[in-house]
């Protein structure tokens, strides 16, 4: 099995959503096979996948703090303008104005922030996409590298298995030639002179 170095992976979007692929970066397994990967696209994806990410948070934790903020400053105007509508207390006109201007940038803060936010989940699955077209060209180079490997073990102990059964089939035969010598022996001399022999000649 041979790996095509250029592959153009071509994966249907479609199908892909429907199965509802994970933030890799996130997803347990993949973390595990292919997070410490050496391959530097993947970690270039993974890097910008991870500060996307990190990104929309730090928006997301920003707006609620403008919105806060906003419903802070609300609440100071319709005390302000209590104060001046009800008790005529002019002297709050101009905190009143400031406090206005404020609800004004705190809102258009507000609006790109949200715009902002806007682009962040499209960019993500881009990038999510785009890492796991990586991640199947390096899967599938593994897979073929372990697959050539895996064939070639499949030869060497298919290689041994013949070896092993020829020296099993010459370990017979030499119990059988050595049993044959030792009848031999065994019938002319006797097991007496036999023991003696065997110290002289098959001593360890």
């Amino acid at each position: 099995m041979l790996f095509k170095k250029s592959i153009d992976i071509q994966i249907d979007e479609n199908t892909i959503k429907k199965n509802r692929v994970p933030i890799l970066i996130k997803d347990k397994q993949w973390k595990t096979i292919i997070g410490d990967s050496n391959n530097k696209t993947i970690q270039s994806l993974s890097k910008q996948l991870n500060d996307l990410i990190d990104e929309e948070r730090t928006l997301e934790k920003n707006l609620k703090l403008l919105r806060q903020q906003k419903t802070k400053v609300m609440n100071k105007i319709l005390h302000l303008s209590d104060l001046l509508n009800t008790k005529g207390q002019e002297s709050v006109l101009s905190e009143l104005e400031e406090s206005r201007e404020e609800i004004n940038r705190i809102n258009e803060a507000i609006d790109e922030m949200v715009e902002n936010l806007l682009s962040y989940p499209k960019e993500i699955e881009r990038v999510n996409f785009a890492l796991l077209k990586e991640t199947i060209v390096s899967v599938y180079k593994d897979i073929t590298t372990d697959h050539n490997r895996l064939s070639t073990v499949d030869e060497e102990i298919k290689d041994l298995r013949e070896r092993l059964g020829i020296l099993r089939d010459e370990k017979d035969e030499l119990e059988k030639r050595v049993e044959i010598l030792y009848s031999l022996l065994h019938t002319i001399i006797g097991y007496k002179e036999m023991e003696k022999l065997d110290i002289r000649f098959l001593k360890e």
